[in-house]
C-alpha cells in the first residue's frame, strides 16, 4: 500500500466510525497531506483550487477547468477522479451536505471532524519522513547561503530578498519570513521585514515549503563579537527537546521551557511574550502548544519550539520518536554550539 492509498483508509476508517457516507475536506493542510502536494494558487488564500469528496468507493476532486489540466498532470494521485466546473460556478453547490457527510471544517449541516482530520496527518509515515527531512534540510541550507551574504549596510528587505531567491533556487515557497535588524530584534516577536538597515545583528526566520510539507527554521548573524546570552536561549531549547516524548501531553514540553527560563537568567514570565512552537508538518503550526495542551505527542510527528527571549530566538523542525527527538533542519556548514549534547546553531559571524 502506498502512502496515498494509505490516508485514503484512514480516512474512510473514519467514515465508517462515524456511520457517515461521504467526508468533505477543504482545508488547505489537510488536502496538501492528502494528495502529497500543492493545493494552492495565490500563496496568501486559506481557499484551496479544489475540495476532495472522500466516500467508500471514490475520491472525487471538485475543481474548474482552469486549475483541472494542471492538477491532473502535475499533483493528483491517478486514483483520484475530477469533477471540473465552469470557473463562474461556485463550488458550495457541488458538494454533498448534511448529517451523513463529515467535513474538516463546520458548515452545511455537515458533521464537524476537523480535529479527526488533523490527528490522521499528524503521524509520517518512514516515506514521508524521508521526503520531510529533505524539505527540511533544504529549507535549512536555503537559508544559510542567503545569511552568508549578508552585508551591514543590508536592510532587512534586502536580507529578505536574498532568503526568497535561495529557497525557489531549491524549489521551496516562502510562506512566513521574519527579519529584524540590530534597531528592532528587542521590540518584536513577528519582525516582517522593513526597510531598515540591520546594523550589527540580524535575526531571519522562515516557514518554506515543498508540496504541501513546511520546515520553520531560524537563524541570526552577527557583524559583533558580543554574543552574550545566546546559549542561554538554546538551554530553554534543550529543555523543551528534553521533554518531547512520544506518549507525553504537549503540555508537559511547555512547562518545562516555563522552568527553564528564568533558571537561564531570563524573566520569569517571558514564556509569555511569545507562543513557543507546536505541531507543524503541513501548517506553520497547527496550534500553539500550552499549559493546557492535552494532545498527545505522536511518534514521528513534526514538531517545531521557537523559545524567545532578549533578542534571542532558537527554531528549528524535528520529528518526535520513541528515542527522542531527531533535528531535521540541519546545515551542515553552519557553525554550531553543542549544548545538551547536540549541535546546535551557533551565531555566524560576518565580517565587516
Amino acid at each position: 500500500m502506498n502512502d496515498f492509498q494509505s490516508r485514503v483508509s484512514k480516512v474512510r476508517e473514519l467514515i465508517a466510525e462515524h456511520k457517515l457516507e461521504a467526508l468533505v475536506m477543504r482545508r488547505n493542510p489537510n488536502l496538501a497531506w492528502f494528495i502529497g502536494g500543492r493545493v494552492h494558487v495565490p500563496l496568501t488564500l486559506d481557499l484551496a483550487c479544489f475540495d476532495l469528496v472522500i466516500s467508500k468507493d471514490q475520491v472525487i476532486a471538485v475543481t474548474n477547468k482552469i486549475e483541472a489540466p494542471r492538477l491532473i498532470a502535475e499533483e493528483f494521485p491517478a486514483e483520484i477522479e475530477v469533477k471540473a466546473i465552469d470557473w463562474w460556478q461556485g463550488r458550495d453547490a457541488q458538494l454533498p451536505s448534511g448529517e451523513k457527510v463529515g467535513s474538516d471544517q463546520p458548515g452545511n449541516s455537515r458533521v464537524d471532524l476537523g480535529s479527526e482530520v488533523e490527528k490522521l496527518r499528524q503521524s509520517l509515515s518512514e516515506s514521508e519522513a524521508v521526503t520531510f527531512t529533505e524539505v527540511c534540510k533544504d529549507s535549512a541550507i536555503a537559508l544559510g547561503n542567503a545569511m552568508k551574504l549578508i552585508q551591514v549596510d543590508n536592510r532587512e528587505i534586502d536580507v529578505a530578498a536574498r532568503i526568497a531567491s535561495a529557497l525557489w533556487q531549491k524549489n521551496l515557497e516562502l510562506v512566513f519570513i521574519g527579519v529584524a535588524g540590530e534597531s528592532r530584534v528587542r521590540k518584536f516577536r513577528h519582525p516582517l521585514p522593513t526597510d531598515t538597515e540591520i546594523g550589527n545583528r540580524v535575526v531571519a526566520s522562515i516557514c518554506a515549503r515543498r508540496k504541501g510539507m513546511i520546515a520553520s527554521v531560524t537563524r541570526i548573524a552577527s557583524f559583533e563579537e558580543n554574543i552574550d546570552n545566546y546559549e542561554s536561549i538554546l538551554q530553554v531549547e534543550a529543555a523543551l527537546f528534553n521533554a518531547t516524548k512520544v506518549g507525553a501531553n504537549f503540555s508537559e514540553p511547555i512547562n518545562a521551557a516555563i522552568k527553564a527560563y528564568p533558571e537561564f537568567g531570563f524573566d520569569e514570565l517571558e514564556w509569555q511574550k511569545h507562543h513557543q512552537g507546536g505541531p507543524t508538518g503541513f501548517a506553520p503550526r497547527d496550534w500553539p502548544a500550552n499549559q493546557n495542551s492535552q494532545q498527545l505527542i505522536l511518534q514521528n510527528q513534526p514538531i517545531a519550539w521557537n523559545p524567545t527571549g532578549n533578542g534571542w530566538k532558537a527554531e528549528d523542525t524535528i520529528l518526535a520518536n520513541t528515542s527522542g527527538v531527531e533535528i531535521l533542519s540541519v546545515d551542515p556548514t553552519w557553525p554550531v554550539l553543542v549544548v545538551a549534547g547536540r549541535n546546535r546553531p551557533a551565531v555566524l559571524r560576518l565580517s565587516k
